[in-house]
């Protein structure tokens, strides 16, 4: 499990089905909390850091798999439902959420890296010399602790078995000196930058609570499968109307799945991105050609052609893997 700064707690160890998660979220953001929600269960952790409301970073842990953005938000939701969990809330200052949300998503400044291998003043010089936003890592197998710098200046010292955020570099210096100690220092953008991006105003919550507990609500509620299945005997299917119109009984479904296709391309792309994902449904055929394997793959192709179009930097392999998961995962249920 991650070990993040722990101080000024709001809330602890709370179970998470006392908590309606995405109006608890929303409220952050209204409310303008600075700070993070962690969660845990038996098989994930995740961590949503909050600066000024922004909703600025989401990560969960599932194992040795990171999920970030619109993918991490669908995770949690799913977890909690399936599995209960505990939520934990702390407030912070603008400075040290930056710092962790450096800890989380940072740009690696030094790879781990042994501390007997490094001089530390040449670490410290450039820290200062550029600069840098971020946090410093001092870990062993049992032991970590942090230093949080602003532009190159340390604003806080941390560690595993701290209350509180220190203003003593002593403890952070004993463990550094442990043997085998690692080293590891990430930076990120300054806080007014990190606000142009708010995934409470990309993301619709609402929308994916809703879908993960129609999701988690049909998979508690299908019937097991019989030990022996009854074989149908074979008939002629007559040409009446409910031939003529396979897929009726599916349109509130597949409307609620081109639903979460738009929420994720908007994650990825912006609106233009949900506008290209109704534009190019309708170019093969409409929302019923998600029940066509060949018409959904030419949809995908196509839509991961053209969202290069609209933001090059967009991680379009993630969200067409996503979507691609995302309507078997739905039509399965």
């Amino acid at each position: 499990m991650l070990i993040l700064p722990r101080s000024n707690p709001l809330y602890e160890n709370i179970p998470v089905q006392k908590i309606n998660l995405p109006e608890a979220m929303k409220k952050m953001g209204t409310g303008g909390f600075t700070g993070y929600l962690g969660y845990g269960s038996n098989s994930s952790e995740a961590y949503l850091v909050f600066i000024k409301g922004a909703l600025i970073s989401t990560l969960v842990l599932e194992g040795n798999t990171r999920k970030s953005g619109f993918e991490a938000v669908t995770s949690l939701f799913s977890h909690a439902l399936a599995e209960g969990g505990v939520i934990n809330v702390y407030r912070m200052t603008v400075d040290l959420a930056v710092c962790t949300h450096a800890l989380l998503h940072g740009d690696v400044v030094f790879k781990p890296e042994p501390v007997s291998n490094l001089d530390l003043k040449a670490v410290l010089a450039r820290m200062k010399s550029q600069a840098l936003n971020g946090t410093m890592l001092f870990s062993t197998p049992d032991r970590s602790a942090m230093i949080f710098y602003k532009e190159g200046t340390p604003i806080g010292f941390y560690h595993d078995a701290a209350q509180e955020i220190e203003n003593s570099p002593a403890e952070s210096q004993r463990i550094a000196a442990l043997p085998g100690a690692m080293l590891e220092v990430r930076s990120t953008l300054p806080a007014e930058e990190l606000l142009h991006h708010n995934f409470l105003e990309t993301l619709n919550i609402e929308r994916l609570w809703q879908a993960s507990y129609s999701r988690h609500t049909a998979s508690q509620t299908r019937p097991a499968p019989a030990a022996t299945p009854p074989v149908a005997p074979p008939i002629s299917p007559e040409p009446d109307e409910t031939t003529e119109e396979p897929h009726s009984a599916n349109e509130a479904q597949l409307a609620e799945i081109v639903d979460d296709l738009q929420e994720i391309a908007k994650a990825y792309l912006g609106r233009q991105g949900a506008d290209l994902v109704d534009e190019l449904l309708d170019l093969v055929g409409g929302k019923t050609a998600l029940l066509d394997s060949q018409k959904l793959i030419a949809f995908l192709a196509a839509l991961s052609a053209q969202a290069p179009d609209i933001d090059p930097e967009a991680k379009t392999e993630e969200m067409i893997d996503l979507m691609r998961s995302e309507v078997a995962g739905r039509l399965s249920v």
